[in-house]
């Protein structure tokens, strides 16, 4: 039993993930990875389930990411292997949980690689041609045209389309990755730019002019019909705090997978510093810009009622079986097709990069879960040519198409995408409680960590600290989305699929460990020290 189980740690690494990434980088695929448009997207969402939210200031929100960001520096230091947060709670924790949380973050992840490429398909494409009939006066071309792409067999043909040139650069490899990277975060700078210059050459009046003449309803009709519904008119500070901790940190989620490609990444501790700092720097100022023109242009309170206008099915809300996403917006504001085919392209693009990112990196955990045995070996095979883990790609592509055509055919399962929230922070909390016992649960590990790791502040640990502040934060939040879930706005779906995310790894874990005992094989041996690089 004994020799059975030391030879576990006899295999050897899949070794040749090569550490090819620069610190700079790492820093652009962090910040790229989450979508910087998609502050855009929750917008839309937001305000209606938090009414009351100003979604600028809401952005100060994110400051807590700062905490996390920090948990997993230090983790990624201490042990910088690919895999993330399952190396760290695997390891400190227990194997089980290791997975399971690895497995929850890995799997909302993929998804919002199939779920993101449907939003090209509804914001990019159908509302461009909805947008073009809308300044044209309703123009029955255009129409058709947005009809036509806006079948679910459209949709799904586009999307596979797309997922198939997704796993083309997969396979092509890391620095393909990198450079998609260095291109989504250019199509988003653009966007910003055009959204800015779309301001300077309209503004709000020529917006609520255009709005009363393109759709019938009157502009100042908006916030009066959304008051006498029940909408708030007002700005809250616990609506605004818990919308930013929520749907504007869900804007963040992605950013720390440079911790999953940790083995690929040069200068660890630098990079990793840069990249989860860094990363969430950028995404903030973005932010920043696309909600703050998203409130000068069309009127703070007024896009607030419009979005509640449409979340709650209001008979009138203007643009019935549409979205009022900014395709639709600019198209408004500015009649002119060249700026709605600008935005619409560079939200294109960004979003695409965004797909292909926040499913590479899990990518990674899938090679850490079999190196560790857990699925089988073939996961940690790497292509001779492109030095990639062929396997883990695929199932990667697998998974974002099935989650992509659920978003299309059984939209109430994806809804508002609540349940990658609730999903992911419960993960987190995991994560946190590993940061607090990591220096007295792992003597021997927390000692022979860079100093760093150690370092201590009002006489405790900072990795504890940290540990201490993730887990209050996780926990908060999951309690922010069960507000609007109890309260009817959001399905049951949400906790049904974070629920089958959480337990499918359990599963999965202990069928493995009995497989292996009946060999004569203890796996939890393995968990008792990090992988070779």
């Amino acid at each position: 039993m004994s020799k059975a189980g030391l030879a576990l740690f006899e295999q050897k690494s899949t070794g040749g993930v090569a550490r090819q990434i620069s610190p700079v980088d790492t820093l652009i695929y962090s910040a790229a990875n989450p979508g910087l448009m998609f502050a855009l997207v929750y917008i839309m969402w937001a305000p209606f389930l938090y009414p009351g939210a100003h979604m600028v200031w809401a952005i100060l929100a994110v400051s807590q990411m700062f905490i996390i960001a920090g948990l997993y520096w230090l983790f990624s230091v201490s042990m910088p292997r690919s895999g993330g947060e399952y190396i760290y709670i695997s390891r400190i924790m227990h194997p089980s949980l290791g997975l399971m949380s690895s497995f929850m973050i890995t799997f909302t992840s993929i998804s919002w690689t199939g779920i993101l490429l449907n939003w090209i398909v509804k914001w990019s494409i159908v509302e461009f041609f909805y947008s073009m009939a809308l300044i044209n006066g309703n123009d029955p071309a255009w129409l058709k045209l947005a009809e036509f792409f806006n079948t679910n067999i459209m949709h799904a043909i586009i999307c596979t389309a797309l997922l198939l040139l997704i796993y083309y650069i997969y396979y092509k490899g890391t620095k393909w990755m990198v450079r998609l990277a260095y291109v989504t975060l250019t199509a988003t700078l653009i966007g910003a730019v055009v959204f800015i210059i779309a301001n300077i050459v309209t503004g709000q009046g020529t917006f609520a002019a255009n709005f009363t003449q393109l759709t019938g309803l009157a502009y100042d009709d908006v916030i009066k019909i959304a008051k006498e519904d029940g909408y708030t008119t007002k700005f809250l500070f616990g609506a605004t705090f818990m919308a930013g901790s929520t749907y504007i940190i869900l804007n963040t989620l992605g950013s720390t997978f440079g911790a999953n490609l940790a083995g690929e990444v040069r200068n660890v501790q630098k990079s990793q510093l840069l990249a989860l700092f860094g990363s969430i720097a950028i995404l903030m100022i973005v932010w920043t810009i696309f909600y703050g023109m998203t409130y000068v242009n069309f009127g703070d309170i007024w896009s607030n009622s419009l979005y509640y206008l449409y979340n709650a099915g209001h008979e009138a809300y203007p643009f019935q079986g549409y979205d009022p996403f900014i395709t639709i917006m600019i198209g408004i504001m500015t009649k002119n097709p060249i700026f709605v085919f600008l935005i619409a392209i560079c939200f294109a693009v960004a979003t695409f990069g965004s797909a292909a990112g926040l499913g590479f990196g899990p990518s990674r955990n899938f090679v850490a879960w079999s190196f560790d045995r857990l699925i089988p070996s073939k996961f940690m095979e790497l292509n001779p040519k492109t030095n990639s883990p062929t396997y883990a790609l695929r199932t990667v592509i697998i998974g974002a198409w099935i989650f992509s055509m659920v978003d299309i055919f059984l939209p109430s399962w994806t809804a508002n995408i609540a349940y990658t929230i609730f999903t992911w922070f419960l993960a987190w909390i995991f994560l946190g409680i590993s940061g607090i016992i990591f220096s007295t649960r792992k003597k021997i590990l927390f000692n022979s960590s860079p100093p760093i790791v150690k370092t201590k502040f009002l006489g405790m640990h900072l990795i504890t600290i940290l540990g201490w502040i993730t887990l209050a934060i996780s926990v908060s939040i999951c309690y922010y989305l069960l507000i609007p879930f109890f309260r009817g706005d959001l399905p049951f779906t949400m906790i049904v699929v974070s629920l089958l995310l959480m337990f499918i790894p359990i599963f999965i874990y202990y069928m493995t460990k009995r497989l292996y005992a009946q060999k004569g094989v203890d796996i939890d041996i393995q968990f008792q020290e990090i992988p070779s690089d």
